[in-house]
């Protein structure tokens, strides 16, 4: 049964109005008014509910006067996270547990997984609880679950929540959650999570206490007369099979292996409120009289006192439960996430036993009952005695240890953090190739990849290490060849610049590739192989294989230079393309300066003569007559001189009164990299 908003006041408070005025008259000079304590809770299992039952009580039992209202944190933090922790957690237990291990795992070991989740519950519930908070107006604040407890550390840290705050820890292990630097104080129930705790949230920050438990389990009782209460056997053995308050884990395994035992008497079944799973194993066991079937029940202190062993699968509360009223306990059935890892580090200390299948259950169990004293009697039922401080002192009496962090710094750090994100993002966009294709409508740039021409000339680019370009280009010029050649974007030299011009051909500026370090040297690559091409203003350059980036096309329409893409771009080494090649198409070939690519060069020549094409450079063919540049098979026209003389062409410069314009697509043709 859920308690969303249970309230619990003081005996001592007053009910009218001015009553903390009066109660602080009659309390005299020195003695403070009766504290307003808010406890939030989560309904994710029985224990953190149980836990706020608990400090409930204790605060209405402590000598100093207080007013003490218990509610739901999940749902005080909006409608987003309550079923998405909650419900989600609970699917997850019942049905796929294997998958709360992966996301324990990834939040315990990857911090970049963790600090996400922290962010997003902070972002979908710090308004929300903080709202919730301010209308309670409390003088302390205590959280009994770690996802709130995130949000709660940090409503403190900025200021929001500026009345002291605490956080009970009720496992041994995995406290990335649980202990966080905004708490002023963390209630831990185990010795040994203290270095633990001070490590996460400071020196200071914790402080054992007794376990959070009800009273009625530290109380002396009779295991006879809790059998005898409960209508059970007083002879013989009495196990406890728990799922917790959602009844997961393998209860139905846990039972059936001790009907086999015959030592056992009774099997009391606890279901929580899995009322499926209840219906379930009654009808499952409806024959075996010895098995019990219990859902919901608050008659766990009458249990534990009358069982030889309790047999549990998430461990938490309940272990504290059973350990205060001196009952052994075994870890069986849901070997998961936290509940793995806590009962690994309790087993350890010999707080509990491990049984990882129902061989070892029942070896387990029988070793508890070996150590319980003689069989068929049932143990003394002492509870453990504990010398630590009580909760209740130590939540009235909690210090201010959290300072704020001043609000100018905040306002930094949010302003630092959007400008790291805006940087970070526009570092992305400009260093991708995703969005190019838009940025190219915007800038109004087409890559170039036809010219529209009425001759049967082909635009070919050989891309290829420069060393060995003036050997290619003598070789094909001695066999009537003449292209356009690239190398990956370095400046050439000048002899090799004066031997390709003097063999008829020609040097394209070419841009390396779009790593992110490098795609911010474009203007300046362009540039410098402008120079050593003597090219102006305005001229072509090959962009890489993969496209390119957005940041490489914006600094290259800078620097007034227009990309080639090329109709087809392949390998000389390579099968050649099934394309049927026309007239105009620029062909981007790939050699690696090996005679086997220059072999494959020569075929792709022959290949194209075949055709009834002929191999042009891109300077050339740009400059013949009546021709139109087209991107991706978009024609735009363009005008041309109607002649052009040799030497122009083969130095790269644009011909005597044509003035040189920005792109194909604005009435312009390019020779040797320079639109005119």
């Amino acid at each position: 049964m859920r308690r969303p908003h249970r309230s619990l006041s003081s005996r001592r408070a007053s009910q009218g109005p001015g009553a903390e005025e009066e109660e602080h008259s009659r309390l005299g000079p020195g003695r403070s008014a009766r504290r307003r304590v808010l406890i939030l809770s989560a309904d994710v299992g029985e224990g953190h509910a149980a836990a706020a039952r608990a400090l409930a009580g204790q605060i209405e039992q402590a000598p100093q006067p207080a007013q003490v209202t218990v509610i739901d944190g999940l749902r005080a933090m909006g409608h987003v996270l309550r079923p998405v922790v909650e419900d989600g957690y609970r699917i997850q237990l019942r049905f796929v547990p294997w998958t709360y291990t992966i996301v324990y795992w990834l939040l315990k070991h990857v911090y970049p997984v963790r600090a996400f989740t922290r962010w997003l519950l902070n972002v979908f519930g710090s308004r929300p609880l903080a709202r919730t908070i301010a209308r309670h107006d409390p003088d302390v604040v205590v959280s009994t679950y770690p996802a709130i407890t995130v949000v709660l550390a940090r409503l403190r840290r900025t200021g929001a929540v500026s009345c002291p705050t605490v956080a009970t820890i009720t496992d041994l292990t995995g406290l990335f959650f649980w202990a966080q630097p905004g708490i002023d104080l963390h209630m831990v129930m185990y010795g040994q999570s203290l270095p633990s705790v001070e490590r996460i949230a400071g020196r200071g920050s914790a402080r054992l206490v007794r376990p959070l438990i009800a009273a009625e389990f530290l109380q002396p009782r009779c295991p006879l007369a809790a059998r005898r209460a409960l209508g059970l056997p007083e002879s013989g053995r009495m196990v406890v099979v728990s799922g917790g308050g959602w009844g997961v884990g393998d209860i139905a395994g846990a039972v059936r292996e001790f009907t086999a035992v015959p030592e056992v008497s009774s099997i009391v079944c606890l279901t929580g409120r899995n009322e499926q799973l209840a219906r379930k194993l009654r009808r499952a066991f409806v024959e075996v009289p010895r098995v019990h079937v219990y859902g919901f029940t608050d008659r766990m202190p009458e249990l534990l006192a009358a069982a030889d062993v309790l047999v549990h699968s998430t461990g938490g509360v309940t272990c504290l439960e059973a350990m205060a009223a001196g009952t052994p306990v075994v870890s069986y059935g849901l070997p998961v996430g936290h509940a793995r890892v806590n009962t690994r580090a309790m087993a350890a200390l010999d707080l509990v036993r491990l049984a990882k299948d129902t061989s070892e259950l029942r070896e387990q169990v029988r070793a508890s009952f070996a150590s319980n004293g003689r069989a068929g009697a049932p143990h003394a039922g002492e509870p453990i005695p504990v010398q630590d401080a009580e909760a209740a002192d130590v939540v009235l009496a909690v210090p201010r240890r959290v300072r704020p962090i001043p609000k100018w710094r905040l306002r930094a750090v949010a302003l630092a953090t959007q400008l790291v994100l805006l940087l970070a993002a526009g570092m992305w966009m400009m260093s991708t190739d995703e969005v190019t294709a838009l940025a190219t409508r915007i800038l109004q740039v087409h890559p170039l990849a036809q010219v529209k021409t009425d001759r049967p000339d082909v635009g070919v680019i050989v891309r290829m290490p420069a060393p060995a370009v003036p050997a290619v280009a003598a070789l094909l010029a001695g066999r009537g060849t003449h292209v356009s050649f690239a190398d990956d974007g370095r400046v050439p030299s000048e002899t090799t610049v004066e031997a390709v011009r003097s063999l008829g051909d020609e040097m394209l500026p070419e841009v390396p590739g779009s790593a992110t370090p490098r795609w911010m040297r474009t203007r300046a690559v362009l540039h410098s192989q402008a120079r050593a091409l003597g090219l102006r203003h305005r001229f072509y350059y090959l962009q890489p294989r993969g496209g390119l980036s957005v940041g490489q096309l914006v600094l290259a329409r800078t620097a007034g230079a227009t990309p080639v893409c090329g109709a087809q771009r392949f390998s000389a080494t390579s099968r050649l393309p099934q394309r049927h090649t026309r007239a105009g198409d620029v062909l981007v070939v790939e050699l690696d300066g090996s005679s086997a690519s220059v072999a494959g060069l020569e075929r792709i020549v022959a290949r194209l003569a075949g055709e009834g094409l002929a191999a042009e450079p891109l300077g050339w063919l740009t400059r013949s007559p009546a021709i139109r540049a087209s991107s991706s098979g978009e024609r735009t026209s363009s005008a041309a001189p109607a002649t052009s003389r040799p030497s122009e062409a083969a130095s790269g410069t644009p011909p005597s009164g044509v003035e040189a314009k920005l792109s194909p697509s604005s009435s312009g043709a390019s020779t040797t990299g320079t639109t005119v």
